[in-house]
């Protein structure tokens, strides 16, 4: 059986996590001004830079994450029984997510409803009357049709299925045999993709993206298959090793892959519409990119991130909090500052600075008090700050 490296810190994973929420900020604020329908719209949408920036974020973010818990998820499993670990997930990612359901997305479907002004609303159902009376209605069952949704926070029950799902591997041998073979030759780092690129292929026609849980089979398998990779990459250190060397030829495959499938995305959707290339292979194309860029972002968190940075320190533990406010905030300001100014740059860069200011003091605040740290999956504090789990966090 391979070892299982648990370090008392992997500071290269809490830091690439803390890094990917952070930038959920300049993602889901240019999604008020993309082409996509989304909950809030700025009134002169859409604008090409927007959709641009959502794509290239969209490539890895989420992916990473998925990545991420997946290998925090191995370390977690080896310090801890897997009833414990069980228990664990569902109170750091079932309980925050009923809470956020009532309290973080009832806000943004209100706003939504009460909005008919707004171009590109994702669903176009309007109510009159305040927050308050809104409170009622909001529990009608389901969005987009109706009202109740979790919006954002669709990642903590994906999270928490996969998690479960991991639960019969945990006492496996990690496949070491595998992973040898795959870490003799750099370029078998790339057949995980090559997986991946099939799963869409055969999938996703069927099964667009939902985020309802029970009919996403594409995204299931996609982002399934990233949990496992992550367990399985942390279960193999010889693996973690050969990423490591492969991270340059990597971050040139990942840009390579990224300006071809930019070329051939239409220009109404963020790309730049110079190549005819057939739905198939544009798929191929962004997903190699993901595969490619995850790679070099895992080395170059080794290389560069695997230490003590106070900023990144200090959010890490925040980080699950201020992904459950920050869509909130982001919504009610689009709301707030509809009328505001008509230079998108300007109204772009005042929302995502007062959501990065709001999204962290209000976890940081929310991290003070055990109740709200209960509310929001954090751990407990020690001296005073946020916790740092002794295992890397999920």
């Amino acid at each position: 059986m391979p070892s299982v490296s648990t370090p008392q810190r992997r500071r290269d994973v809490d830091a690439l996590r803390a890094l990917a929420v952070l930038l959920l900020i300049a993602f889901h604020t240019a999604r008020l001004f993309d082409a996509e329908p989304w909950h809030m719209k700025d009134l002169a949408a859409p604008y090409w830079t927007a959709d641009l920036l959502v794509r290239l974020l969209n490539i890895w973010q989420m992916p990473l994450l998925f990545l991420l818990a997946g290998m925090s998820a191995a370390w977690a499993l080896a310090r801890r029984g897997t009833g414990a670990f069980a228990r664990e997930r569902m109170a750091r990612l079932l309980v925050p997510l009923a809470v956020g359901m009532v309290v973080l997305v009832a806000p943004q479907v209100w706003v939504e409803r009460v909005s008919p002004e707004v171009p590109l609303r994702q669903s176009p159902i309007d109510f009159e009357g305040g927050p308050i009376a809104f409170a009622g209605a909001y529990f009608r069952c389901c969005y987009p049709e109706a009202n109740l949704s979790w919006h954002h926070l669709w990642f903590l029950p994906y999270l928490f299925v996969y998690c479960m799902l991991l639960l019969p591997l945990a006492r496996g041998a990690g496949a070491g045999r595998l992973a040898r073979w795959m870490a003799a030759a750099p370029w078998r780092l790339a057949l995980p993709g090559l997986l991946l690129i099939g799963l869409e292929l055969a999938l996703r026609p069927s099964f667009p993206s939902t985020h309802n849980l029970v009919w996403d089979w594409a995204n299931h398998a996609h982002y399934g298959v990233l949990v496992i990779l992550g367990w399985w990459l942390a279960r193999n250190p010889v693996v973690e090793a050969a990423v490591d060397r492969a991270g340059i030829a990597a971050a040139a495959a990942a840009i390579l892959l990224t300006a071809l499938w930019l070329l051939s995305l239409r220009d109404t959707q963020g790309g730049f519409g110079v190549l005819d290339l057939p739905w198939a292979l544009r798929l191929a194309l962004r997903i190699g990119a993901e595969w490619a860029t995850l790679l070099a972002l895992l080395a170059a968190g080794r290389r560069f991130l695997d230490r003590a940075i106070p900023g990144l320190a200090f959010f890490a533990p925040l980080a699950l909090a201020f992904y459950a406010l920050h869509q909130t905030i982001i919504v009610l300001l689009g709301w707030g500052l509809l009328d505001w100014t008509t230079q998108p740059a300007v109204k772009f860069t005042t929302i995502a600075t007062l959501a990065t200011v709001a999204s962290l003091a209000l976890a940081w605040a929310g991290s003070r008090s055990a109740p709200t740290r209960w509310m929001l999956g954090l751990r407990a504090p020690i001296d005073g700050r946020p916790s740092l789990a002794k295992e890397p966090s999920a």
